[in-house]
């Protein structure tokens, strides 16, 4: 009997759907105000249209696609170490920075890397930019995930970190939260949309062209004759 494999689509899928019913859970903890819901609605928007988009995807990715998501995931896995890193070692300044850097070069090689590797085996800019779109977007998935599962079940170790004590003792006078957690759970929340929007499919995306570019320009001037 063949065993039974689960398709990186489905499990990004997946994922997606996760980090998208966290939101509603978010909303009824710590919204307080009419803009922290509208946050929260405008998220639930973002997510639910990248599930609409997985849901269409669903059993049309390709080999290509498929090895891109499981090579996005792995990157995703070290986004998970450094919110880790962060949240439950709470490192200080400026060491904290150094070991984010060291985390998003990392990442961003990898992404770079895939990309140019299509790129030069397809002989296509286009195959570059694919491979590092879906990296891109499973990574930031992953990232995403990790986040909002820190402010529904983790809020104890944001409000213990150290640096974001600091912060809420200069800025909490002046905000309208009604408390620590409150504050820093839309602070997290807009954390996890930006490593999927920005530094998972936009960099992605942006990496991938440049992969590509590099990876075709490469297989051509290796091989003159390639066609």
């Amino acid at each position: 009997m063949k065993s039974m494999q689960i398709k990186p689509d489905l499990i990004l899928l997946m994922m997606m759907l996760y980090n998208t019913l966290l939101v509603p859970v978010i909303a009824v903890t710590y919204s307080y105000n009419t803009l922290t819901l509208a946050t929260c609605g405008a998220a639930l928007l973002i997510l639910l249209a990248a599930d609409a988009f997985m849901w269409w995807q669903h059993g049309r990715v390709s080999q290509s696609g498929a090895y891109a998501i499981r090579i996005g995931m792995l990157s995703g896995l070290l986004w998970v170490a450094e919110i880790s890193v962060n949240n439950f070692i709470a490192p200080p300044l400026p060491m904290r920075d150094t070991i984010d850097n060291i985390f998003w070069a990392v990442i961003a090689g990898v992404i770079l890397s895939l990309a140019g590797i299509s790129a030069y085996r397809a002989k296509s800019i286009q195959a570059g930019m694919k491979a590092g779109t879906w990296s891109g977007f499973a990574s930031g998935a992953l990232a995403c995930g990790m986040a909002l599962s820190l402010i529904v079940f983790g809020m104890g170790f944001i409000t213990r970190d150290p640096l974001n004590i600091t912060e809420w003792a200069a800025r909490g006078a002046g905000s309208s939260a009604p408390g620590m957690a409150a504050y820093f759970a839309f602070e997290t929340l807009a954390g996890g949309l930006m490593h999927l929007v920005i530094l998972g499919l936009a960099m992605g995306a942006l990496l991938g062209i440049l992969g590509g570019a590099l990876g075709t320009a490469i297989r051509y001037t290796g091989n003159p004759d390639s066609r």
